[in-house]
């Protein structure tokens, strides 16, 4: 008989609520689950939740998440990173990580592990988001502007510094790895629905044959989500697809505008939640709903993108309209969504009023999405994941000193930070 497996030390470090973060929930709760301890370093309220044999802790770094401009933008992760970086420090003093998993962004926040490695650690960087992408297509920055150099190069030096590099999808691991980044180190854990929230996969829902549809968007309110392209697309409906309204549960500050938009354009049929919906509470809303929409905007960064909110309503039974969007494309067909071309309302509401127009060929396409998925499911990710820690933190150096295998490090962080 094996011996018993030693419960890990885990401390993720990542720049948002954890109450919302889906993928930070599903990743501590599979580590708890089977007895290890997770310390997370966020912007959540301080506390504790046991989670099966295991516990997570969470300790707040108090800070407004930035809005504004890029300078707002960049100066409140360095904030967050100088106040992370004094938290997981004095917790190293207390109880010894084996892991530290910064989730990016930033992908400095890896550089908050910093002590830990230096005393045996392996260091992960979780890339959530392609940054130097996500930052020209939100501030509108050419490749070749300064700010978007310099992040490209924190990009490379955090990939550097880390053991370990995940992405969500293949297509964001090529994107990295073609501009030298995780290179040889990069493990895909896509981001799936997890049954233990979800429940199982549900077949597909039956529609009203009379009286009001109810279309769902949850997820970031962000203009390159496309959430105004939809609540567009419901003013542009007609006849039998005007009994659509549109449930908008998002993440961010624009709830009220997108309200008023909401009221001027498609009067009493768009519903804006207020204030962010809690994660748990989403499957209830889509339980709710008859048909998911992935509204989401064009752009570099988008274009790696395969929305977990797709997969959800996949997940939930729910027909569901996207983009034509290359990675989309890559995982599902048109014989198991209902494309659009993206940053066009007319071609979305087009979508929407041929989803309604035809209810059988709605639910033949969101029954072979729900087979597609399987092939996806979480189980399967959450095995890649917990089999990349266990060897990582099995891993780690014995007999050869920590300052040592830190100066190879250096080494290869100088090489790889090199020119832009």
């Amino acid at each position: 008989m094996s011996p018993a497996r030693s419960p890990l030390r885990v401390c993720m470090v990542h720049y948002s609520d954890f109450h919302i973060d889906s993928r930070i929930q599903r990743q501590a709760r599979a580590l708890a689950e089977r007895g290890d301890e997770v310390d997370l370093v966020c912007l959540s309220p301080s506390g504790e939740l046991r989670v099966g044999a295991g516990i997570i802790r969470v300790h707040s770094v108090s800070l407004a998440k930035a809005a504004g401009g890029a300078s707002s933008y960049l100066s409140g992760y360095g904030r967050f990173f100088l106040g992370a970086l004094g938290k997981v420090t004095a917790l190293e003093r207390r109880r010894r990580f084996d892991v530290v998993e910064a989730h990016n962004m930033p992908d400095m926040l890896t550089f908050c592990g910093l002590v830990p490695k230096l005393r045996g650690a392996k260091v992960i960087l979780n890339v959530h988001d392609t940054f130097p992408e996500l930052f020209a297509t939100r501030f509108e920055r050419a490749g070749s502007h300064p700010a978007v150099r310099l992040i490209t190069v924190q990009e490379r030096v955090s990939a550097a510094f880390a053991d370990s590099v995940i992405c969500v999808t293949a297509e964001a691991g090529d994107r990295l790895n073609d501009r030298g980044v995780g290179t040889g180190r990069t493990t895909i854990v896509m981001n799936t629905p997890d049954e233990r929230v979800f429940g199982p996969q549900r077949a597909p829902v039956a529609w009203p044959t009379d009286g009001p549809l109810r279309a769902i968007y949850h997820g970031g309110l962000a203009p390159r989500f496309g959430v105004e392209l939809l609540i567009e697309a419901v003013g542009r409906l007609e006849d039998d697809a005007s009994r659509v309204g549109v449930r908008v549960c998002g993440t961010g500050v624009e709830q009220a505008r997108l309200s008023a938009l909401g009221d001027s354009l498609a009067p009493g049929r768009v519903d804006v939640a207020p204030e962010p919906v809690p994660f748990a509470r989403i499957p209830s809303e889509l339980e709710a709903a008859h048909l998911g929409v992935v509204p989401t905007l064009r752009d570099p960064f988008t274009e790696l993108l395969l929305p977990v909110k797709l997969l959800e309503y996949v997940h939930m039974g729910l027909p569901a309209i996207a983009p034509r969007l290359p990675v989309i494309e890559r995982y599902f067909s048109d014989d198991e969504l209902r494309f659009f071309e993206p940053d066009s309302a007319e071609s979305l509401a087009q979508a929407i009023a041929a989803v309604c127009a035809d209810p059988a060929g709605a639910r033949a396409r969101a029954e072979r999405a729900g087979v597609r998925l399987a092939d996806l499911a979480w189980a399967r990710q959450r095995e890649r994941y917990l089999a990349l820690m266990d060897g990582l933190a099995g891993a780690q150096p014995t007999e050869e000193p920590a300052k040592a295998g830190l100066a190879r490090r250096r080494t290869s962080i100088r090489e790889a930070a090199g020119t832009v």
